[in-house]
C-alpha cells in the first residue's frame, strides 16, 4: 500500500465515510454566505420604497407627482436661464451667475 503525500487530504468513498464535523462544517460555510449575502442584500435595496397599488401608500402617489413636477419646474427653469446665458456672452456677470453649480 502506498503512503499518501498529503495525509491532511483524504478522499472519501462514500459520504458515510466523510466525518460529522466535516459535513457540519460545509453546511455551516453555506449557511453563513447565505446570510451574509441576505444582509447585503438588505443593505443594498434598505432605501427603496415598494409601493403596491392596493395600499394605503398610494394617497401619498399625488404628493410624490406633486413634489416630481415642481422639482421639473425648477430644472425647466434652469436649462432655460443655461440656455439664454449660453446664447449670449458667456463672461457676463449674468451669464457667469447661471452657469455655477448652484446657481448663484
Amino acid at each position: 500500500m502506498t503512503q499518501q503525500e498529503y495525509p491532511q487530504f483524504t478522499i472519501y468513498d462514500a459520504q458515510q465515510a466523510i466525518p460529522g464535523y466535516q459535513r457540519a462544517g460545509v453546511w455551516g460555510l453555506a449557511a453563513l454566505a447565505i446570510l451574509l449575502c441576505g444582509l447585503a442584500a438588505g443593505w443594498l435595496f434598505g432605501g427603496a420604497q415598494i409601493i403596491s397599488p392596493g395600499s394605503g401608500a398610494s394617497l401619498d402617489g399625488a404628493a410624490l407627482l406633486a413634489r416630481q413636477n415642481a422639482d421639473n419646474a425648477q430644472l425647466r427653469a434652469r436649462i432655460a436661464g443655461l440656455e439664454q446665458a449660453l446664447s449670449g456672452d458667456i463672461c457676463a456677470p449674468a451669464a457667469l451667475k447661471a452657469l455655477q453649480p448652484d446657481g448663484r
